[in-house]
Formats: structure tokens, C-alpha cells, sequence
């Protein structure tokens, strides 16, 4: 194969535009033991089926794994501590709960003056969102004067 032939041919193949044949034709010619230095590379390419199916595997080729029956035992064990410690912990918080004194109110009358004046709060803030609309409105209006004219 002429040296010309033959970079038309590689520049084809690294576009991916070449046949079968041409492709078969490559394979056979870089087979040969007289490449140019220049293509030396490309022998490693075209070779590399004819030395990979030399490549001999044996049919068994598991791997063996560490037994996973003690790291079982570790993860149920980790688990039961974990639950525990958990519910030792909740029962420790129940109890400086219920020894706190939370607010409560024994004279309905306290209890209600407290009570309003918590909905008091409330209403305030409540209050200064609703002011906050107003704003909002007046957005609304100026802008949809624009949309209307255009």
C-alpha cells in the first residue's frame, strides 16, 4: 500500500467514514512486520483483537468474600444500643418536663386576661402583614394601567 493511500485511509478511519473493507484491509496491512515508523502507533490499534483474543481467562473467577456474619452481629447490636440509648434519653426529658412549671394558670381569671392578651399579639402581627397588601394593591393597579394600554 502507497504511503498517500495509506493516510487517506487512517485520515478516513479517525473520521469514522470508513467501510468494512477498508477497515479489513487496514487490519491487514498493519499485521505486517514492515510499517513505517510513523504509523508504529496505529500497529498497536489494529493489532490489539489479535492479542486480546489470545488472553485466556479461567471459568472460575470469583472472588472470595470475608464471612459478613460478624459484622451481622455488630450492625444488630449497634441498632439495639442506638434504640436504647434513644428511649433512655426520651424518658430523662419526659421527666424534667413534667418537673417544669410550663405556665400554668390556676385563676380562670388570670388564665383568660393572659389569654387575650396573647391573641392581642397575635392580631398585631397579623395586623402589619394586612398592611403590607396595601402596598401590593397599589402595585397591582399601576402595573395593570400598563398592561392595558399596550
Amino acid at each position: 500500500m502507497e504511503l498517500n493511500d495509506l493516510r487517506n485511509l487512517l485520515q478516513k478511519y479517525e473520521e469514522g467514514e470508513t467501510s468494512l473493507q477498508e477497515e479489513r484491509d487496514l487490519k491487514k496491512y498493519f499485521s505486517s512486520e514492515e510499517v513505517p515508523k510513523e504509523f508504529i502507533a496505529y500497529k498497536s490499534i489494529f493489532n490489539f483483537n489479535i492479542e486480546s483474543r489470545k488472553i485466556k481467562y479461567p471459568k472460575d473467577s470469583r472472588l472470595k468474600s470475608a464471612p459478613t456474619r460478624k459484622w451481622a452481629y455488630a450492625g444488630v447490636a449497634a441498632s439495639i444500643l442506638i434504640i436504647m440509648g434513644f428511649l433512655f434519653f426520651n424518658n430523662l426529658t419526659n421527666k424534667k418536663l413534667e418537673d417544669q412549671n410550663l405556665g400554668t394558670i390556676e385563676d380562670p381569671e388570670q388564665a383568660y386576661l393572659k389569654t387575650k392578651e396573647t391573641l392581642q399579639m397575635v392580631a398585631d402581627v397579623f395586623s402589619d402583614g394586612r398592611e403590607d397588601l396595601e402596598y401590593l394593591n397599589e402595585f397591582n393597579k399601576t402595573k395593570n394601567k400598563f398592561i392595558k394600554e399596550q
